[in-house]
């Protein structure tokens, strides 16, 4: 999808594969400090799950085109999705942030408290950050979303593995559950 203004952006930095809550979070503070900063709301992210490079099969929660589709209804300015390729991979956190940087020209990237970033996922939020100030960016973290028990107590994270490891078990309900946020 080409770039539609040179505004400046504000990065959701994540594989967002299901858009379950936590997700959802990251991208509903994207877009909020976009607002904030009258930027433009973009979500970068990979058509396919990054683990499949190498050969680890992972269970579809949603298709990448409802996936894209799902995140501009919520209302992200511009979604960039790139191919998960050996050459991207391959890349040093430091790499990987200077590419989106020369690409993007960010204000503030938004990730998760768990974002990992590139070769063998060796940037932390930590690294982001310490990257990010060098170029004069703010790094924005979502908190981990949890899903309370139905006597109210914290339950488990919700996280795409989880899921994914309710599906294979056939246990549809709980996997809905999680997607939507609901207690369990």
């Amino acid at each position: 999808m080409p770039l539609v203004s040179n505004k400046p952006r504000v990065i959701a930095l994540g594989t967002f594969d299901g858009l379950h809550p936590g997700h959802r979070r990251v991208i509903e503070m994207c877009i909020a400090r976009a607002r904030e900063l009258d930027a433009r709301a973009l979500i970068y992210t990979f058509w396919e799950n990054p683990k499949s490079l190498f050969g680890r099969r992972t269970l579809e929660i949603m298709s990448a085109s409802e996936k894209l589709t799902r995140m501009l209804e919520m209302g992200a300015d511009e979604v960039a999705a790139d191919h998960f390729t050996k050459a991207l991979s391959e890349l040093s956190p430091g790499e990987f942030v200077e590419m989106l940087i020369r690409r993007f020209k960010p204000l503030c990237f938004v990730c998760g408290e768990d974002y990992s970033f590139g070769r063998r996922g060796a940037g932390t939020v930590q690294t982001l950050k310490a990257l990010s100030e060098a170029h004069g960016i703010d790094v924005c973290v979502a908190p981990t979303v949890n899903i309370l028990t139905h006597d109210g107590y914290l339950g488990k994270k919700v996280s795409s593995t989880e899921i994914r490891g309710a599906l294979i078990r056939g246990e549809n309900e709980l996997a809905q559950k999680l997607l939507r946020g609901d207690a369990i």
